[in-house]
């Protein structure tokens, strides 16, 4: 498989990159305007562009990988897939339901996956929860979601809505996601209210989803406190906690708490990379030519839905923009 990468970003060069000789990726295309290269050495050989959509007209890829600020995401994935490319986009894919539901549609049409790489599932404690609560014949109906780090460099593309910025596309898809992984379900009440402002975007909310059937999630999201990235996972007679539940390390053992009637204990989970995991699942849809059957498109789109939820509740009940800032999100 050839890849064209859309994006000079960090996480391609520092955690997807090196994953992709092992997935079967011969070749790769990074086409960044900013001109940025690998820090180092590179597993597979990697050639540069510095235009997107001159990369794509020209391109032998098979595949896309959108991972420019979040204002691109839409332009370059539509184009990607109005040319025959299957498409992965780093989250939030899209900035509006509307546009998401077109994306899907067309990918739908043309019989391509369309995946939004909100990768943190793919890793193995997520399933070691799952086979947690089967274990003890109990289900997860309550969720607790805590991400929330310092502030950015004042340079950073977050700070600035005319790049998609604000704590809400940034931190958003990992305040719905856990709903989608661990309850299946779509939310049929969602409140969201913004906490803090910086000069430009919002950079911290929090967030209630019920779900049908008495289930919820509860969601503190920023980047204007200390560090906290956990995951708090409740059901009937079981309790599951994980730190680094959305950023977790390729290379460590992580532990997963588990606290029951009988008792507390701890599993070592051991070193996976999730986002090897999310991308060999993404290449191995596109290898079956999985159109509508392979669940990605179908994710990207549940977490659009409750996303837009967000925004609205966020902006009193009106959808589009958030208050008191210029956005050029809409949906």
């Amino acid at each position: 498989m050839k890849l064209l990468v859309c994006g000079g970003s960090d996480i391609f060069f520092r955690r997807v990159l090196p994953a992709l000789p092992g997935l079967g990726v011969a070749a790769v295309e990074v086409a960044s305007r900013s001109g940025r290269r690998a820090p180092a050495e590179t597993p597979l050989p990697v050639t540069y562009a510095d235009d997107a959509l001159a990369a794509l007209e020209r391109s032998p890829a098979d595949a896309v990988y959108v991972s420019t600020e979040n204002s691109r995401h839409a332009a370059l994935a539509l184009a990607a897939l109005e040319s025959g490319r299957h498409v992965v986009v780093d989250k939030p894919a899209f900035l509006d339901l509307p546009t998401a539901e077109r994306a899907a549609e067309l990918a739908a049409k043309k019989g391509l996956v369309l995946a939004e790489a909100t990768v943190w599932a793919d890793h193995p404690r997520v399933a070691a929860i799952r086979d947690a609560f089967a274990a003890a014949g109990s289900e997860p109906t309550r969720l607790s979601v805590v991400f929330s780090f310092p502030p950015l460099p004042a340079g950073n593309f977050r700070h600035d809505p005319s790049c998609g910025g604000g704590a809400l596309p940034d931190l958003g898809p990992y305040a719905v996601s856990p709903a989608r992984v661990f309850f299946g379900a779509a939310p049929d009440n969602v409140t969201c209210r913004i906490l803090a402002r910086g000069e430009a975007v919002e950079t911290a909310f929090c967030c209630l989803l019920t779900f049908p059937g008495g289930k919820s999630l509860a969601a503190t999201c920023g980047f204007d406190t200390g560090y906290a990235n956990r995951l708090d996972v409740l059901g009937p007679g079981l309790a599951a906690a994980m730190d680094r539940a959305f950023t977790p390390p390729p290379g460590a053992a992580l532990p997963l708490h588990l606290n029951a009637p009988a008792g507390a204990r701890t599993e070592t989970i051991p070193p996976a990379d999730a986002f090897a995991a999310f991308f060999g699942r993404a290449f191995a849809a596109m290898d079956k030519g999985a159109g509508a059957g392979d669940g990605l498109r179908e994710d990207l789109l549940a977490d659009a839905r409750a996303l837009a939820m967000l925004r609205k509740s966020a902006s009193g009940g009106q959808e589009g923009m958030i208050p008191s800032w210029t956005s050029p999100m809409g949906g």
